[in-house]
């Protein structure tokens, strides 16, 4: 079975077409089907990712992506999801916890919550 990914962009699929072209951070992408469809409804453009057959289960390669946390559709996914962001919004939002954005490899990092410092506590006024 090959790994696909789908989003839906609300604006028309010539203007998503062009602005994919100039989309940089599309690197997960590379040898990926990419196709763009109208949106049900006069909704957007529907893009449809299909990645080559053997991404991420190709041997000890695949085990090796998976642990290094570089599984192809995970990034496809959150590369989709930027790309959207950015068409609709004008920007890819990022908070002060985590800068580098959401990222599947970062999903692998996390850890428990810490309690807030009495000094954090003061300044947030709990």
């Amino acid at each position: 079975m090959t790994p696909k990914a789908a989003i839906t962009v609300l604006a028309p699929p010539e203007e998503i077409r062009s602005r994919w072209s100039g989309f940089p951070h599309a690197k997960a992408l590379d040898g990926a089907d990419v196709s763009f469809r109208p949106a049900p409804g006069d909704r957007g453009t529907e893009i449809h990712v299909e990645l080559g057959g053997q991404a991420g289960r190709d041997g000890l390669a695949g085990v090796v992506k998976k642990v290094t946390g570089a599984v192809p559709l995970a990034e496809v996914k959150d590369e989709l999801r930027h790309f959207k962001q950015l068409v609709e919004t004008g920007e890819v939002p990022r908070s002060e916890g985590t800068p580098e954005g959401e990222r599947f490899e970062r999903k692998l990092k996390q850890r428990p919550a810490q309690p807030l410092s009495d000094r954090e506590r003061q300044e947030v006024g709990v």
